[in-house]
């Protein structure tokens, strides 16, 4: 497999990881120490950070993360910029709260190479610390993408997510990237990639997410604030006065969370 770690050391690596942070040196450590359990494959670290307060760039630097400080950048243009810096054939979209189980990249490498034509993937997210409703939310949520992700051609919907989106280099930059003024750009990449190629949702590459905005927000208000999320199965309602609604809400609210 010609993108593991066999490779010599001075060779681009494969997988470029991209996480936007701001204030969080609680959880980033989770996620860094995770990637040691990625040893088979060459990736890089990308941290692009909106002005932390805190020690989150100065952990990042430990595990040997790249840091960008661009105070007062929001995420989507964090993500964009990293995506211009990075040197991976393969783009990971991540967040700062994310926890990968071990071996993952492999998974992921050999996806791309065993189907030249699959251009990006996402995968299940399960929220370790999430009271028991929310567990069971985000295992129908699962199925619902997965399910989605299925039909044919035609039907299909991408349902994606910036806590875990994968999608080769060369393709990202076809769509022009993430759209940095609506909160629903992870969404929304979706769509764009459909329109590209061959995109799927894979059970057995799934990821562990912090439930703490759901354990902050309380259960409703949470999926009230998320509620915009349902274009992505439903084109049609997509610049709604009932969508633009709910984005508009959300948005103000939206960068405060990204610290809680």
């Amino acid at each position: 497999m010609m993108w593991l770690r066999e490779l010599p050391a001075e060779k681009d690596p494969c997988i470029s990881i991209i996480v936007p942070t701001l204030n969080e040196e609680k959880h980033i450590v989770f996620l860094l120490n995770s990637l040691s359990d990625q040893s088979s494959v060459i990736f890089e670290t990308l941290i692009v950070d909106g002005g932390s307060k805190d020690k989150t760039s100065d952990i990042a630097r430990q595990h040997n993360a790249k840091v960008m400080a661009l105070p007062e950048h929001g995420e989507f243009i964090s993500r964009n910029i990293g995506a211009k810096m990075a040197k991976g054939k393969l783009l990971l979209f991540t967040c700062a709260d994310i926890i990968f189980p071990k071996n993952l990249f492999q998974k992921v490498v050999e996806k791309f190479e065993r189907n030249p034509e699959l251009i990006a993937l996402t995968g299940p997210g399960y929220p370790f610390d999430a009271p028991f409703f929310g567990k069971l939310e985000y295992a129908v949520y699962n199925i619902i993408r997965y399910l989605f992700a299925s039909l044919p051609k035609s039907l299909q919907r991408f349902s994606t997510s910036t806590n875990f989106l994968v999608v080769r280099k060369d393709y990202f930059n076809k769509t022009g990237g993430f759209v940095v003024d609506n909160i629903n750009a992870d969404g929304l990449m979706g769509k764009k990639l459909l329109k590209l190629g061959e995109v799927a949702f894979f059970l057995d590459t799934y990821i562990y997410l912090s439930a703490r905005r759901m354990r902050n927000m309380g259960f409703f208000a949470f999926n009230r604030h998320y509620l915009y999320a349902l274009e992505n199965f439903f084109f049609f309602t997509s610049n709604t006065r009932v969508i633009n609604g709910l984005k508009l809400r959300s948005k103000k609210k939206h960068r405060k969370m990204h610290e809680i």
